[in-house]
């Protein structure tokens, strides 16, 4: 396989600038997700690795060799788009085999190859039908088939899900990562859902306003936000963010302080996850009233306003809590180690636990 280098890609189109500068290395069977918002660059990102779109600054680099000017038939890539762009004409087979007799691969290994692609993807029993006959999810099988049987140095996924039911998309999403790992090829895969994100990537690039805000695995994105946009970006509710301000290393917020907190000074923004939050526990406690409940089953999200401080916070809890009530009063708390702290100018993470 192959690892990917992006090196100062820059892309515009027009006087809009959807790509600023971007940095990026795909190791050598990988998987890589790009995450972000709509409009973010991420799939602008995705066509450059295709050789669908030019940089207009910057390098594309394969394995050591600079593809930037190759065109896709030259990169030993396959993509699959957001729309599975059958041929609606074509069986199935014909279908998976199109990239193959294009080449002009003998017969018998295009017999091969698709029966193999088809048995991996569990849908050797539909070669014979059509793409309307066909549910999306079993479209959305054919087209991986398609991207793989070519065995590419490179796989490329465009939100293959999004057209898919919530409950296919939690099962795909762990066959999709379980293909990969199968394969052992280099995958770089675009998604703006979080979750989805964290379960096939072996790396996440979190983007936005095209530039890339962080890379790493899942649990460090989580665990270390680099910045307050990735903070609230990755998990669900967002992070909380409320103001407070350190002097002598006492850190004040919420209308209540935490001590021996070193290393910073001044007025900053602290964070804490919602699934973070403890009822009547934790090193850093405020007084709440209970503005919302969420009944989620497993779960509870609680909307809690601060006494005092004008603030409100969300707490995720577990199903036990659900018996909280509408302007019931609370003690909530956050450990020391799951508070962050951020710049509030620049929203570069400051420190994570204090």
């Amino acid at each position: 396989m192959a690892s990917i280098m992006l090196e100062g890609i820059v892309k515009r189109f027009g006087k809009t600038v959807a790509l600023r500068g971007v940095n990026l290395e795909v190791r050598d069977g990988e998987a890589m997700v790009l995450l972000g918002p709509s409009g973010c660059g991420k799939t602008t990102t995705l066509r450059i690795v295709a050789g669908l779109e030019r940089p207009d600054e910057g390098r594309v680099v394969f394995g050591g060799r600079d593809v930037t000017n190759l065109p896709p038939k030259d990169r030993n890539v396959a993509m699959v788009f957001q729309s599975y762009a059958l041929w609606p004409h074509m069986r199935v087979f014909d279908n998976i085999a199109f990239p193959l007799k294009i080449r002009k691969v003998e017969s018998s290994e295009v017999r091969r190859r698709v029966r193999w692609a088809a048995e991996l993807l569990e849908i050797e029993h539909l070669l014979d039908r059509y793409p309307h006959q066909l549910s999306g999810g079993q479209q959305q099988r054919v087209a991986v088939a398609r991207a793989i049987v070519t065995e590419p140095e490179v796989l490329l996924m465009d939100e293959p899900l999004s057209n898919l039911d919530a409950i296919l998309r939690v099962k795909m999403r762990s066959e999709i990562k379980k293909l990969q790992r199968r394969l052992g090829v280099t995958m770089v895969y675009v998604t703006h859902d979080q979750v989805e994100a964290m379960v096939i990537g072996d790396r996440v690039a979190v983007m936005n306003y095209g530039e890339v805000q962080q890379v790493g695995s899942p649990q460090e994105i989580y665990n270390e936000p680099a910045n307050t946009f990735v903070a609230t970006f990755i998990g669900s509710p967002q992070m909380n963010i409320v103001k407070g301000v350190i002097s002598g290393g006492l850190l004040s917020l919420l209308g209540t302080q935490i001590e021996g907190v070193e290393g910073v000074e001044g007025e900053v923004l602290v964070g804490f996850r919602p699934e973070r939050i403890v009822i009547g526990d934790g090193d850093l406690k405020f007084p709440a009233i209970v503005d919302f409940v969420e009944d989620l089953g497993s779960d509870v999200i609680v909307h809690l306003s601060v006494e005092g401080a004008g603030e409100l916070v969300i707490a995720k809890l577990r199903g036990a809590h659900a018996s909280l009530k509408p302007g019931e009063k609370v003690l909530a708390g956050v450990m020391r180690s799951d508070i962050h702290i951020f710049d509030p100018k620049t929203g570069r993470a400051l420190k994570h636990g204090v």
